[in-house]
């Protein structure tokens, strides 16, 4: 778990909430920390346990996951795992180029990470105690400015909600996030103020400032966020020098680009905040200057946000006027008359106006006589000089063009307006699919569009998720009749390196490629099954008859990426909008029961619920006769990849309420303390495993039903001899999962077993006299096996069997 150097509130916030997400991670700390947090981090160290990342052991590191953050170069010592374990970046910061190829997580534009991540742990049911929610909320608090900031986003209020009602404190938010203009700040504030100037460029009006700092240079964001509010500046530039390098920092309220146009000189951020360090004594302030007209959008015009068309009225009284502006619900129109091609505006009438003219006895007088001034301008006005008119004409001007000696109004523009921003076009659901995915899966299907230009589709649960703004390391595929699998296979290792195998029977695929992504490739087809629980006959078919087989309709959406259309003939987005699992079709249950185990490992996950007739589909398939007939080994594997999940209980739960977890598997809902107790140790789903048989009446004979593997039914055995009384020699508790199984199931015995207990090594064998060869090795292996069977219980014991082996003769190697 990692962020960036210079540490703030939001970095370890986000932090926090994703070692939830991801238990046992450890937390690494790169770089120093920013600001008051420099205060408030050594009050907190016994909680939150960071390790510099400096002393992480880089080779023992499997995946990474990165908040806040998505540069490289802002990585310390990580930096150097890009590109060889798969990256799941959350943040908040927009993609650039250069950015860690992420396999998972989710970038989106919100005020802070910290509300990408509380949506998650919402879904997992995951809660959070006070402190957890107050570092989160600090986070929120700081990057949106107390909600102030234009890049606040409704996602963030919602999260600020729920950590609120999990317990932050926000008294204490207030007094960490508060800005501190200590001395060093104070000085440097002073040298900004005295250099401050504004510059003006298509109607933006930037504030740049510089100073110079010789030793430790305090957090510049408040100073930029004071500037910006005392000029009453549409953005900021700050420059600070200090020793040969220059800092520059910037803040933008709209319009610029702050993070594009500080990524031209090597920094990074995003629209609305932006750092860069530029090395060296050169011209970066200058540059910048000569730049910022290229990174500003185009201002908008009039005739962009007029409200159009205009409604007129023609002379009439005022009392008639009022009754049609009354009608009509304005505050206002203009009173025109013809004029050539035109017309001539004789002025506004405001209803304010006429209601006191009525007052006053004018009812009957012509409205001309009680007209506002009307102020017209053409559409092409940028929206920076309109402002100043609309206080000069009451807070109305008309849109219009010239028509010979008149005008012809094309639409009104009032101080509504000014708050109403134009409305963006929604972007079509294959664009939202592929905007969501993380930026090294983006790559790949980038290169797949244009490698292929029909006959590739994103299928499955990369739609879904994609969809529901999370997605992991796999990336799932469907290729259509005219594209062959190991082709895509052998172009995506082309491109990107990495290696593929294939699986002609089945027409599949699976590339690993080197920065960790996992991408399956699968020929669209159809399948047929011979009889209930039987494995399915498959052959190649359209996209269409391939969403046909699958089991959900939230799993049965497509994207083609050739033509970018969604396809969803199911209604999954539909289901996925009320987070429902419905099967697609009513005999899917019967055709393949462990379906059912799939979707309750879908709702835990994702926080979903089985839609009403599931419990009516799920009653013939549970019927001793169809669960026969079902393939062994895919219960068995699905129930080991339900006992993966973090959310495994709720899924065993889904499936004992619906009566699947006995009549698939015999199995009861155990309690759930055994489980808690469980540490985050290698092997978790098997020690899980070995507890959820422990707790059945029949633990063995279930055991030898799924057909496991000696070793875990040995294991089994041992944890059911410890609650019989029976003595269990500690060597026999050595792998992690039964390990951890058991300190679960007898927690008091933790220091027994963390007692060391000297064995047999070879070296006390030569002290025998036996001489070193093929003896000493086998003998060493029958002490070991008679020591997980129990039959030596010390190293006394122990040296005895040996004798015992070499002075009977039953030991017959050469020597």
């Amino acid at each position: 778990m990692a962020a960036h150097e210079n540490l703030d509130f939001d970095a370890l916030g986000s932090m926090v909430l994703a070692g939830r997400l991801y238990p046992g991670s450890a937390l690494a700390l790169v770089g120093g920390v920013e600001g008051v947090l420099r205060e408030v981090l050594p009050l907190l160290e016994d909680r939150l346990d960071l390790v510099p990342a400096s002393e992480i052991p880089l080779d023992r590191v499997r995946e990474v996951v990165l908040v806040d953050n998505a540069r490289p170069e802002r990585l310390g010592p990580l930096a150097a795992l890009v590109g060889r374990v798969p990256f799941l970046v959350y943040d908040h910061h927009p993609r650039t180029p250069g950015d860690v190829p992420a396999v998972g997580g989710r970038v989106a534009p919100v005020g802070a990470t910290v509300s990408l991540l509380v949506p998650l742990l919402l879904e997992r049911g995951v809660a959070l105690d006070p402190l957890e929610a107050t570092l989160a909320y600090a986070g929120l608090w700081e990057d949106t400015g107390g909600f102030s900031f234009p890049s606040t986003t409704p996602e963030d209020l919602e999260a600020a909600g729920h950590l609120l009602r999990q317990g932050a404190e926000v008294a204490r938010v207030r007094d960490w996030v508060r800005p501190r203009f200590g001395e060093e700040a104070r000085e440097i504030l002073s040298q900004l103020l005295k250099t401050a100037h504004l510059v003006e460029r298509k109607g933006f009006r930037l504030l740049v400032a510089r100073a110079r700092e010789k030793g430790y240079v305090p957090a510049l964001a408040p100073l930029a966020h004071t500037l910006l509010d005392l000029y009453e500046a549409d953005g900021v530039l700050l420059a600070l020098r200090l020793g040969g390098d220059t800092l520059l920092i910037a803040r933008s309220k709209a319009r610029l680009d702050v993070g594009r146009w500080l990524g031209a000189l090597g920094g990074g951020g995003h629209a609305r905040a932006a750092f860069a360090r530029v090395r060296g004594k050169g011209r970066a302030l200058a540059r910048l200057l000569e730049t910022l007209e290229a990174f500003l959008d185009p201002e908008p015009t009039l005739g962009q946000a007029m409200t159009a068309p205009v409604e007129t009225l023609r002379p009439t009284s005022v009392r008639e006027a009022l009754r049609q502006l009354e009608e009509r619900g304005y505050g206002a129109m203009p009173v025109v008359e013809p004029l050539g091609e035109g017309v001539r505006v004789l002025g506004l009438a405001r209803r304010r106006d006429l209601r006191k003219a009525v007052r006053l006895g004018f009812g009957d007088h012509p409205v001309e006589g009680f007209l506002a001034r009307a102020v017209v301008l053409p559409p092409s006005t940028p929206l920076s000089q309109v402002e100043p008119r609309l206080r000069e004409a009451g807070g109305r001007v008309l849109v219009g063009e010239r028509a010979g000696e008149g005008w012809r109004l094309l639409g009104i523009y009032t101080r509504t307006d000014l708050y109403r921003s134009a409305p963006k076009p929604e972007p079509t659901l294959a664009e939202r699919v592929l905007k969501a995915l993380p930026s090294g899966v983006l790559r790949v299907v980038e290169a797949l569009r244009e490698a292929f230009p029909e006959g590739i589709y994103l299928v499955g649960g990369a739609v879904r998720d994609a969809l529901l703004g999370r997605s992991g390391p796999d990336l799932d595929l469907a290729v259509g009749p005219g594209v062959e699998v190991a082709r895509v296979a052998q172009f995506l290792v082309d491109r990107f390196g990495g290696s593929y195998g294939l699986h002609y029977a089945f027409g599949t695929a699976r590339v690993r490629l080197p920065f960790g992504l996992v991408v399956d490739l699968a020929e669209s087809r159809e399948e047929v099954y011979p009889y209930p629980g039987a494995l399915p006959q498959v052959r190649r078919a359209p996209i269409a008859r391939d969403l046909e087989r699958r089991d959900y309709s939230v799993n049965a959406m497509a994207v083609d990426l050739g033509g970018l259309a969604f396809l969803d003939p199911y209604g999954g987005l539909r289901d996925l909008e009320a987070r429902l699992l419905r099967p697609l079709h009513p005999l899917a249950f019967v055709e393949d029961p462990t379906r059912v185990v799939r979707g309750a490992r879908l709702a835990a996950r994702l926080g979903f619920r089985f839609a009403e007739e599931v419990p009516r589909l799920l009653a013939p398939a549970l019927l001793p006769e169809v669960v026969a007939g079902a393939s062994r080994s895919r219960l068995r594997e699905e129930l080991l990849l339900t006992l993966e999940e973090e959310a495994f209980y709720r899924a065993l739960a889904l499936l004992a309420e619906l009566g699947a977890l006995k009549a698939l598997y015999g199995l009861d809902l155990p309690p759930e303390a055994p489980f808690l107790r469980l540490r985050a140790e290698e092997g978790l789903s098997e020690a899980r495993l070995l507890l959820l048989l422990f707790h059945q009446k029949d633990p063995l004979e279930r055991a030898a039903w799924l057909a496991l593997p000696g070793r875990l039914r040995e294991g089994l055995a041992l944890l059911l001899a410890a609650s019989r009384g029976e003595e269990v020699p500690k060597e026999a508790l050595g792998r992690e999962p039964l390990r951890a199984a058991f300190l679960a199931l007898f927690p008091e015995k933790e220091a027994w077993l963390k007692a060391e207990r000297r064995v047999l090594m070879g070296r006390d064998l030569l002290k025998l006299g036996l001489k070193p060869g093929p003896k000493v090795g086998e003998i060493l292996r029958r002490v070991a096996e008679a020591r997980r069977r129990g039959e030596v219980r010390s190293f006394e014991e122990e040296l005895a069997l040996a004798r015992k082996l070499l002075g009977d003769g039953t030991l017959a190697l050469p020597e």
